[in-house]
């Protein structure tokens, strides 16, 4: 699908669990943070073993073979969480009705169980769902744009949950996304690869720094399903009631340099 081609977004306001207004039902990841993530940082995955040293950034890509679609309804938080499972390192099957499934299971464990409306959920609420079905081993913790980058690099596809502006509906054609205008509402999203010297088409002679995304819309949306965002634009996000994890599954290890 061009982008002349993607339907116009227009604002559908809709009630979130925790008092959370969402401007499109497929934007219900509510933002929720537990300190005791603290004592998780994803650093400490990608640390040498001698003194507290960082490996380089790095360009790197994981595969993802699998396009997930939630459709117009929610759940983007198990969506994304699905095309983590779907990925490498260590990739396994997955489906949509899965998806959907554990996004229920998930909103039963969350800090507003049983609290109407119906729809709506945290990050955290996922990924212990992915551990509770043996998918995850452990989730780590980015905080800061650094540690993403690098986690992405040498650990594994982050799950993100970010705020989603009303130009982000529509990439450009290389698949950049515009992130302006007011906030739609709250997106959980995988993000499968980092470069540092991207030169996308029609974007310029000049490299750019950016994260590539696999969205839960179809491969229709974007370039087959996925789109980049600029590093600068990301760590506005996450320092925006933003957050990135880090599933890892059994027996994983990180990427050597």
């Amino acid at each position: 699908m061009t982008d002349k081609q993607q339907p116009e977004w227009k604002p559908q306001p809709t009630l979130l669990r925790g008092g959370q207004v969402t401007l499109d039902p497929r934007l219900d990841r509510i933002p929720s943070f537990d300190p005791l993530s603290y004592g998780y940082p994803v650093r400490a995955l990608f640390a040498e073993q001698e003194g507290d040293a960082k490996p380089p950034f790095r360009s790197f890509t994981w595969q993802c073979r699998t396009w997930l679609d939630q459709g117009q309804e929610g759940a983007c938080v198990w969506f994304s969480n699905g095309h983590r499972v779907a990925s490498d390192p260590v990739r396994a099957e997955i489906t949509d009705a899965q998806c959907r499934q554990y996004y229920r299971e998930a909103q039963r464990i969350d800090e507003w169980e049983d609290t109407p409306p119906e729809e709506g959920t945290s990050v955290l609420a996922g990924v212990k769902i992915g551990v509770q079905h043996n998918y995850y081993d452990s989730y780590w913790w980015a905080f800061g744009i650094d540690d993403a980058l690098r986690g992405i690099g040498y650990v594994a596809p982050a799950v993100f949950g970010i705020y989603w502006l009303e130009t982000m509906f529509r990439p450009r054609p290389s698949g950049l996304l515009e992130v302006s205008g007011r906030i739609a509402g709250g997106h959980a999203i995988l993000g499968r690869g980092v470069r540092m010297k991207a030169r996308l088409p029609g974007e310029g002679l000049q490299p750019i720094e950016v994260v590539r995304l696999r969205n839960s819309w179809g491969r229709d949306w974007g370039v087959d399903g996925d789109a980049y965002i600029r590093v600068e634009d990301l760590e506005g996000l996450l320092k925006a009631d933003g957050e990135c994890v880090f599933p890892v599954e059994p027996g994983q290890r990180r990427t050597e340099v």
